[in-house]
């Protein structure tokens, strides 16, 4: 059987001197010390090796931690996953779609699943009628398929845990009715369970209409697509989920997590997805294992949409205290972004100079750094990466004033004129970052008149939200010093 196969990401090394065993990335600059066994598996994986030949030849050593600690290494760039290991034992999996009054979508849904590669006797499809008008079982001609009939309409998080206290796999897997599933989706995420602790894992979320400008735009810009890199979270205080429209969850994790809230017709996969990683469960992201979401291809639906998503901010965080949007800020990129926006706040250049005197104190300090750890990476590539460095804050802080605050920045500007300079700056620096990295087949003008729409239905519907619930905790941030 072939394992999982990882490589280093682009730009980074290992080092073995005197003073120890290193993780070394150019690009960005960072510096991560090992210990003598992590070194040595990671010299194992790079020269092709396998995780289990490794833990063999380490006693001691679990293959399961083995593979949790390379994909946490994935996720903070340091290695790349080139593959994903094969099943070796195919575990039962129960594949539950919640549907209401889309005969359509539900039939190609299922003539998807037919296509699996995975074996037939190991694999369980229950469709969860919630209260269609005409019951779905008149559409659906396949014996291997149960269908539970609701008489009244109870909503999907309802439904997926009627379909998961009938299921009988030990992987629950969810795919919604619009969905259409690619031959390996199973094969490619179920492997990942192998790592200790993960709980649940997402696949790709990929477009299913792809022929107009807005269908375009949501291919790669939906709320479901959560991207091209590897994610991982445990128990922390971040906001990271996996939408139901592609996730598996082990039988042990949804238990414990007790099932999706009853009663939520929308954030009812975020809500879940914090329970299971509040319950000690690592959830994972891959952009493996993909499915074609049948996206709402009108601008009227797709911007109600996105505003709905919005509302259940306020609920998702008074429901959980714990959790927070957390900005890590670096000192001398967080006095910089201060500095720009007093410059342009105040119609003074004075702030600029400050900027150039932080830029140079950054530099000293991380040429410093380099030295001390006999690093050697020429100059110019420091003031790149480090140019880098702040572009990447800028846009993450750009982004969230743009995500929350656009409204209010511009509507203050009829009081105070260089708010409209600052809003702006904020949004041509995050659309024109978001459509080099999302590289749309649109021309730039026709990405940034749906992605200002789009983030203006959504703050509308956070504010809504929270007056509604009378709680504003949508807007409470988290600094932590990176």
């Amino acid at each position: 059987m072939r394992g999982f196969g990882f490589s280093l990401a682009a730009n980074t090394f290992l080092r073995e001197d005197p003073d120890g065993y290193f993780l070394l990335s150019r690009l960005p600059i960072k510096i991560l010390r090992l210990n003598e066994s992590l070194f040595r598996l990671l010299k194992h994986v790079q020269d092709g090796g396998e995780i289990a030949d490794f833990a063999s030849q380490n006693p001691g050593l679990d293959e399961r931690n083995l593979l949790g600690i390379l994909l946490s290494l994935v996720a903070k760039g340091y290695l790349k996953l080139d593959r994903i290991a094969e099943i070796e034992d195919f575990p039962p999996v129960s594949v539950i779609i919640p549907v209401k009054d889309q005969p359509e979508y539900l039939i190609e849904c299922l003539q998807s699943l037919e296509n699996l590669d995975y074996p037939k006797d190991r694999l369980e499809i229950i469709v969860v009628d919630d209260g269609s008008q005409k019951e779905v079982s008149g559409v659906i001609d396949s014996p291997d398929v149960r269908i539970i009939r609701q008489a009244e309409s109870q909503g999907p998080a309802a439904c997926r845990n009627i379909g998961a206290e009938n299921a009988r796999g030990e992987i629950l897997a969810f795919i919604d009715a619009d969905c259409i599933a690619g031959e390996k989706w199973l094969k490619e995420i179920i492997p990942l369970f192998t790592a200790t602790k993960v709980g649940a894992v997402g696949g790709y979320v990929d477009g299913y209409y792809k022929d107009s400008l807005l269908d375009k735009y949501e291919r790669v810009s939906s709320s479901l697509n959560m991207g091209k890199r590897l994610l991982l979270e445990g128990r922390t205080e971040s906001s990271f989920y996996v939408p139901t429209a592609n996730m598996l969850v082990t039988r042990e994790a949804f238990v414990a997590a007790g099932g999706f809230k009853v009663g939520m017709h929308v954030g009812e996969d975020v809500d879940f997805c914090w329970r299971v990683r509040n319950h000690g469960y690592t959830l994972l992201y891959v952009p493996y294992g993909s499915v074609a979401h049948k996206h709402r291809n009108r601008l009227g639906r797709m911007l109600q949409r996105r505003s709905e998503y919005g509302t259940s901010e306020a609920v998702l965080y008074r429901t959980h205290r714990d959790k927070r949007k957390t900005f890590s800020i670096p000192v001398f990129s967080g006095l910089s972004f201060l500095a720009l926006t007093l410059a342009i706040l105040l119609v003074n250049s004075w702030p600029i100079a400050a900027m150039l005197l932080l830029f140079g104190l950054d530099l000293l300090r991380k040429s410093a750094t380099l030295l001390k750890f006999n690093m050697v990476i020429p100059f110019p590539q420091v003031v790149y990466s480090t140019f880098r460095s702040y572009l990447s804050f800028f846009y993450f802080a750009f982004f969230h004033l743009v995500r929350y605050y656009l409204i209010l920045i511009f509507a203050l500007g009829f009081l105070w004129h260089p708010l409209w300079i600052f809003g702006g700056l904020a949004i041509i620096c995050t659309s024109i970052v978001d459509y080099y990295v999302k590289k749309p087949k649109l021309l730039y003008p026709v990405f940034l008149f749906f992605y200002l729409l789009e983030h203006l239905a959504y703050q509308v519907g956070v504010f809504q939200g929270c007056l509604k619930q009378k709680y504003f905790g949508s807007y409470i941030l988290s600094f932590r010093h990176a």
